[in-house]
Parts: structure tokens; C-alpha cells; sequence
């Protein structure tokens, strides 16, 4: 079988060795013409899946190594009998760590406790389930609001929309949907906007169009003391510089870009393909993965509490260096060339679990909450 990857797709020409000749591309240029002979595509969040792509292809089967499905037309899809899958929660941990590092930044630049505020979580599936337990080891009161969820699970005590937004930290974690019950494109309209606090701190890891760009823009001339933090765009690559110049953090969409992430996602991929053609699965990740750079911190009885959960996450990922990087693409001659770059040349990032960390027993506080982050925690 013929393959066509994105390139960005970690592991994926050995993941897929046994399985067919693998031929990766960019995949925010793929066109119907570079499919060929094709049975199988994988891609990212760059690529649209479309009738327009895949009319009178060969292609078979499609895989997305994303948790997000508003590039994939699933209707067109199933009408052509294509098989698919998509790799949700593969990035969720980095996500939801990528928000603990925003937190512990803005609570250090700003001066202020996290213990004394708090975050409003909308949308806890995948990530935001995994910030609320995150949130929650740190003794960080949360208010949850998602719909959808709060059918399926009405013993979770979830509050409305007007309860979540009285939050003092925001944080956005829903899919994109235009259509349907509970639709969330421009969820933060400039309706919502109005009944934030003129302080509070928004963060989206999502995707750029849940908040209305413009309607933010105007909301941050008028309060400029509002704290916003965008790992999302719309229209990216082409992102608004306007915007990034007034976000208090930016990245280029790499919240959920550790390499665990990533190679976890190509790993569901790769069994989703081998079980819909029938194929006995030879590789696992953990065959591939390099060791991380960062093994084991150790910590005295001495450390403050505070200071050893911030210098474990610092030491795993800090926001402030792709925050820096992306602050550069006001002086690119290609902006969206730069913005693409940044993901595609993007450092290797390892998650919390990646890293031991030594604690002297008195410590034993410290090392749940240290657990409950992702850290593996040794009392000694």
C-alpha cells in the first residue's frame, strides 16, 4: 500500500514501515494531485479532508493524529465508505501542562497566589478534565461548565455559563462547532466578553475561532489589564499581529506539542490502520522514543513548597520561550512561513511523568501534589 503522512507526524515512516511505502508532505500543501496511487493519508490539523481533496482517489482510509475534527468532512466520509480515525487525548497531558506553566508565569509575574483564585474550566473532556485533576491536587478551587458532558454525567456538580465566566482565570477546551446543540464558534462573543472581570485571565488552547477575535481586540483597548493568553489563532497561519502585540502570552499552537503527545497520537493511528486492514500491529512507541533530557530533580527539606512545584514544571516547559519565539514573527519577511516553522522545527518537549522527583519524607504534601501534576515522586 502506498501512504501519503504530513511530515510533522512524528515516527510515522517507522511506524508505518511494515505496513506500505510511507511519503510524507506538508501537509498544509497537499493537494488532490500529490494523493497518486494512495490508499491511506494521514494528517494534521493543517490539512482539510474534504470532497474537493479525495474525489476519484484512491485513498481507503484516513487517520488524524488530532483530537480536534473541524478539518474533516466525516459526513463525505462515510457517504465514500473511507474509513477514519482520529487520536483524541493523545495531546491532552501537554495541553493541560502547557496551562499549569501559563498559571505559575502569570501568578509569579502578576504577584498573586493561585490558592486565592478561581478557574473556570469550559469544555472538560480530554484536556480540560485533565486540568481540573491538575488544578485540583494544587488545592486550586475550579467551576466546570460543558454541556454536553453534564448530560452524560449529571453527578458532577457542573455550574452555567453565567456562574463559569464569575471566574477569576478562564480556560477554553472545547471543539470546534459551528452547528448543533451546543455550538462554539465565537462561544466568547463580545456579549460574554462584557461580563468578564476587567482582570481576569483567559486562556485558549482550543481553537482561534471559539473567541471572537475582533470583539477581544476591543475588549483590550478598553481594558488593557486583562490577561490573555492564546496558544490559537484564527486564520493561521496569517495570525493577527495586532493581536499577538496585545496577548499577554502567544504561542504558535503548540500546547499540546510534546513529543510524548505527538508519538502517542501516531501510535493510535498506526493500531486504528492495522485493525481496519486486518494487519497483526508490530511497533509500539515506546520502542522508538529517545530518553528525555530532563531524569530526576531532587529537593532538600529546605525547598518551599511553592518554589519546588514551580521549578519542576519551569524545568519541564516553560511558556516564556515560545512565547519569545513567536514574538519574533513581527520581524518576518513571511509571517505565516515563520508561524509554520516554529511547529514544524518545533524542540523536543517531554511531559511531567518524564522526570523523578527525589523528596525527603517530611515532604510528603508536596510530593501529592507533585504526583498529582504527573511527576513520578520519590520520599527518600
Amino acid at each position: 500500500m502506498q501512504i501519503i503522512a504530513d511530515e510533522n507526524i512524528p515516527l510515522v515512516e517507522l511506524a508505518f514501515a511494515n505496513l506500505g511505502e510511507v511519503r510524507t508532505m506538508a501537509g498544509r500543501d497537499l493537494s488532490h494531485a500529490d494523493l497518486g496511487k494512495a490508499e491511506i493519508l494521514l494528517v494534521r490539523s493543517v490539512t482539510s479532508v474534504n470532497e474537493k481533496l479525495l474525489a476519484n482517489s484512491a485513498i481507503r482510509f484516513v487517520g488524524t493524529a488530532t483530537i480536534g475534527l473541524d478539518h474533516i468532512d466525516l459526513a463525505y466520509l462515510h457517504h465514500r465508505g473511507i474509513g477514519f480515525a482520529s487520536a483524541p487525548g493523545c495531546n491532552a497531558t501537554a495541553a493541560a501542562e502547557y496551562v499549569i506553566s501559563a498559571l505559575l508565569v502569570i501568578a509569579e509575574r502578576q504577584g498573586f497566589s493561585l490558592a486565592d483564585k478561581t478557574v473556570g474550566i469550559i469544555g472538560c473532556g480530554n484536556v480540560g478534565s485533565r486540568v481540573l485533576k491538575k488544578l485540583t491536587a494544587l488545592n486550586i478551587n475550579c467551576l466546570v461548565y460543558d454541556p454536553p458532558q453534564q448530560e452524560q454525567r449529571d453527578e458532577f456538580d457542573y455550574v452555567d455559563l453565567e456562574t463559569v465566566l464569575t471566574a477569576d482565570i478562564i480556560t477554553l477546551h472545547v471543539p470546534l462547532e459551528k452547528n448543533g446543540r451546543y455550538p462554539t464558534y465565537h462561544l466568547i462573543s463580545e456579549s460574554v466578553l462584557k461580563k468578564l472581570s476587567h482582570q481576569v485571565v483567559l486562556i485558549n488552547t482550543s481553537r482561534g475561532a471559539i473567541i471572537d477575535e475582533t470583539a477581544l481586540l476591543n475588549r483590550l483597548a478598553i481594558h488593557p489589564k486583562m490577561t490573555v493568553i492564546l496558544d490559537v489563532w484564527k486564520n493561521e497561519p496569517d495570525i493577527n499581529p495586532l493581536l499577538l502585540q496585545r496577548a499577554t502570552l502567544g504561542t504558535p499552537h503548540i500546547a499540546g506539542y510534546s513529543l510524548d503527545g505527538k508519538v502517542r497520537g501516531t501510535e493510535m493511528l498506526y493500531a486504528a490502520v492495522c485493525h481496519y486492514f486486518q494487519k497483526s500491529p508490530v511497533w509500539r512507541s515506546q520502542m522508538s522514543l529517545p530518553a528525555p533530557p530532563l531524569i530526576r530533580l531532587a529537593f532538600s527539606n529546605q525547598i518551599d513548597d511553592n518554589t519546588a512545584i514551580h521549578t519542576a514544571v519551569m524545568a519541564c516547559y516553560d511558556i516564556r520561550r515560545d512565547d519569545a519565539t513567536l514574538r519574533r514573527l513581527e520581524q518576518a519577511i513571511q509571517p505565516e512561513i515563520f508561524f509554520d516553522n516554529l511547529r514544524k522545527y518545533y524542540p523536543i518537549r517531554r511531559e511531567f511523568d518524564c522526570v523523578a522527583i527525589e523528596l525527603p519524607p517530611e515532604k510528603s504534601q508536596l510530593a501529592k501534589q507533585l504526583t498529582g501534576l504527573g511527576f513520578q515522586v520519590e520520599l527518600k
